[in-house]
């Protein structure tokens, strides 16, 4: 039997595991979303994607739960129908786009640290995540979770350096515009947007719910998992706001700022492992689409087949990144991927899938006679 933790944190932690990798770990997306715009009126949009995550993440499980869809492609169809396949077109793009961000800014991060070629990084990075994908659900999830509270202790010990050296600045900066509902409400949205089409594809940690409250509890709690390293991660940013607006990494600026040599080598070992467990999540989970497809026709996938999946998906990956390049990568394909899928996914989660997961329950059927409860 699953422990609370496990059947009411894993599940967050997981997604924001994934979340995290790329430009959340490295800074680029918040800056891109929320630091430009301002230190007040970013932290206003952090927190409306936090209740937007929660609702998605509420409604997300418990559809789940109540349908049995433990893959995308049957989670989606459950409340979409035959229109799921747009999901399915726009996550293969997504995919490639995500995974694009990631290799990118993780060749670009051991460049930084070792001085190596940032094309020779992106093929370890590539063969890395590769190997990782073979292992099952349960490696997955106890990996990532793992990794998730070493993430939360290692950027709480940043934020704890950051403010006791550069508290001044930051209040400076945080003073000197008061927030733009308007600009948090759209830029939070639009982070939303993109970053929560991974619910349908890591939906296999709801599969051990066994309760309505379980599901929402887990679902709710989802928003302030991905708030928190966030939160934290803003207010280490605002503190240098104009040194890591145009940073392709602003953790770099940031670390090279603090001169703490230890804690600088235990940051990026940790944005390292994040960007590792993006690209092992986003391709479990495709993984898991393909099996269902082969287990629809009697079939099994073979370990060798989930192999040459995930190479192909980052090899295509790492050539996109090649030739964009990690700043425009998040500035404008992040953007176009958001309105996508705020149309074709969150907007009917919202909507037709509150629906499905939320009407009453039918009672229990009292047993036939003879038949034993």
């Amino acid at each position: 039997m699953k422990s609370v933790f496990e059947r009411y944190v894993v599940p967050g932690l997981v997604v924001q595991a994934v979340i995290v990798g790329g430009g959340y770990a490295s800074g680029r997306e918040l800056v891109e979303f929320f630091l430009a715009h301002g230190a007040a009126t970013g932290l206003l949009g952090l927190g409306w994607t936090a209740l937007l995550f929660s609702a998605g993440g509420m409604i997300a499980f418990e559809l789940a739960r109540r349908t049995g869809a433990f893959d995308y492609r049957s989670f989606c169809r459950a409340y979409m129908g035959r229109f799921a396949i747009l999901f399915e077109l726009g996550y293969v793009a997504s995919l490639v786009l995500v995974l694009s961000v990631v290799s990118a800014a993780a060749a670009r991060l051991v460049a930084e640290t070792f001085g190596t070629a940032e094309a020779a990084n992106a093929i370890g990075f590539m063969l890395v995540v590769a190997a990782l994908v073979l292992f099952g659900n349960r490696f997955v999830e106890r990996v990532i979770s793992l990794w998730s509270l070493l993430f939360y202790a290692t950027y709480g010990a940043l934020f704890v350096a950051v403010v006791s050296r550069h508290h001044d600045a930051l209040g400076r900066a945080l003073a000197a515009a008061p927030p733009d509902l308007a600009v948090a409400l759209v830029e939070g949205t639009s982070y939303t947007g993109y970053n929560i089409a991974v619910l349908p594809i890591l939906i296999f940690v709801a599969r051990d719910f066994r309760s309505r409250r379980e599901a929402l509890v887990s679902g709710a709690l989802a928003g302030p998992l991905i708030l928190l390293p966030g939160l934290a991660f803003m207010l280490v940013l605002i503190a240098f706001r104009e040194r890591v607006l145009d940073a392709p990494l602003p953790i770099t600026v940031v670390l090279e700022a603090l001169r703490l040599p230890v804690l600088s080598a235990f940051v990026k070992l940790v944005i390292l492992g994040a960007m590792i467990k993006t690209g092992v999540g986003l391709l479990h989970g495709l993984n898991e689409r393909i099996a269902r497809g082969y287990r629809d026709r009697g079939a099994t996938m073979t370990r060798g087949t989930r192999a040459v999946v995930a190479l192909a998906a980052m090899a295509a990956s790492v050539g996109v990144a090649a030739q964009i390049g990690l700043v425009d990568l998040i500035a404008h394909g992040y953007r176009y991927s958001s309105a996508y899928f705020l149309l074709v996914f969150l907007l009917p989660l919202l909507t037709r899938g509150a629906r499905l997961a939320l009407r009453r329950e039918p009672p229990p059927q009292p047993a036939r006679p003879g038949e034993t409860s």
